[in-house]
């Protein structure tokens, strides 16, 4: 993708890109999208985070000119120092700013309490800094964010991946609501190709050694209880017994051991690097998530028109048109979540049309318009 290289993008020169956490999910991904786009404009990127990460983010950049990696030790927000891990996430930072001197910085948060150390460098040095909300919980953390002195005021911009996460950063860092903005996430929205949707199909089945016809769900993400894991055997063997689908656990996590053992209904190959293959051969996509952003599965399996299955808090961001492009999961009622997950599964003739739907709202709310929404932002931080 080439970005629009109109406006001001001169007066852009020097770019800090702060990454505060400790791996590399959904937050980190799509910054890494942003970080490749300004670096193609001409900006010097210098991209910082905690040294172990240095290698992993090297090995998914490859070779991007303008672009410099910075181990910054102390950088990655830790909740059990609670109080100690601002003081070095903002001595991290203020290193880092004597170092580069950016014209302006770029802070994802994969959680409020993240960016409060690094924020009160950067306000303090006076970078306009453009912070981007990602996971925010139903309360925003609001109260661990006033016990460690609340959000530093300072140059720049607030934004979220999706409208409610907005309204509670805004609550947590105590900002009016119109001062915190609403990027939605994007991906890139292939072509149709059916010949690769069913080698696609074909191959993943023989590698698991199912039938080629064999219905599969997958589910893709962390093996945690925020990504609704611990509810994957009783949706797996449900799915199993009423419907002869096998779902696929794609992904690492703390419940990995619990989950072992279910054998055929529910398998787990680990983390993998080609979700969105297996997206393009699933059946339908899983996602009974208790907490999520803008979540890049659900926008990769639309963007490939594939079949979503998902609890109302992992499409939070779609608000009340959820429904319209998924089957939705009552997470409320242990009985009605595998009612509503058997009843959906196979798509019924409502199907056809949230996959449309879906597909619509991918390519409308493509990669290329997320990334011009944010390379604007950034430009207008120093223009």
């Amino acid at each position: 993708m080439t970005p629009d290289a109109g406006g001001p993008a001169s007066t852009l020169r020097s770019l800090l890109v702060l990454l505060p956490g400790h791996g590399i999910g959904g937050a980190e991904l799509q910054t890494l999208e942003i970080v490749r786009a300004a670096a193609m404009l001409g900006v010097q990127v210098r991209l910082a985070a905690e040294p172990a990460f240095i290698a992993p983010l090297a090995a998914r950049l490859g070779r991007t000119p303008g672009l410099t990696l910075h181990p910054a030790p102390g950088l990655g927000w830790s909740p059990e120092r609670f109080h100690e891990s601002p003081v070095d996430q903002a001595r991290a930072t203020a290193s880092l700013i004597e170092e580069t001197f950016p014209d302006a910085a770029l802070l994802p948060l994969p959680w409020p309490t993240a960016g409060i150390g690094p924020r009160r460098a950067l306000a303090a040095a006076e970078v306009p800094s453009l912070l981007v909300g990602h996971l925010v919980p139903m309360d925003g953390d609001a109260n661990a964010v006033r016990a460690l002195g609340g959000f530093a005021a300072g140059p720049g911009r607030v934004v979220a991946v999706s409208a409610p996460a907005a309204r509670r950063l805004a609550v947590a860092y105590g900002l009016a609501p119109g001062q915190v903005g609403v990027v939605p996430n994007g991906v890139v929205v292939p072509p149709e190709d059916a010949a690769a949707r069913a080698e696609a199909r074909l191959f993943k089945r023989r590698w698991l050694n199912l039938a080629p016809d064999a219905p599969m769900l997958v589910f893709a993400g962390r093996l945690d209880k925020q990504k609704g894991a611990d509810l994957l055997p009783a949706l797996a063997l449900a799915l199993w017994q009423r419907r002869g689908a096998t779902v696929v656990a794609l992904g690492q996590g703390e419940m990995l051991d619990q989950l072992s053992g279910l054998g055929e209904p529910l398998r787990l190959p680990g983390q993998v690097a080609d979700v969105p293959e297996w997206l393009l051969a699933a059946d339908a996509l899983l996602m009974p998530s208790r907490l999520e952003g803008c979540p890049l599965t659900f926008l990769e399996a639309a963007a490939r028109r594939c079949p979503v299955l998902a609890s109302p808090a992992a499409l939070e961001c779609l608000e009340q048109r959820a429904g319209e492009m998924a089957t939705l999961l009552d997470l409320d009622s242990p009985a009605g979540l595998l009612a509503d997950a058997c009843d959906g599964f196979p798509p019924g003739p409502h199907g056809a049309l949230r996959v449309a739907t879906a597909w619509l709202h991918a390519a409308q709310h493509d990669q290329a318009a997320m990334l011009r929404r944010y390379l604007g932002l950034l430009r207008g931080l120093v223009a």
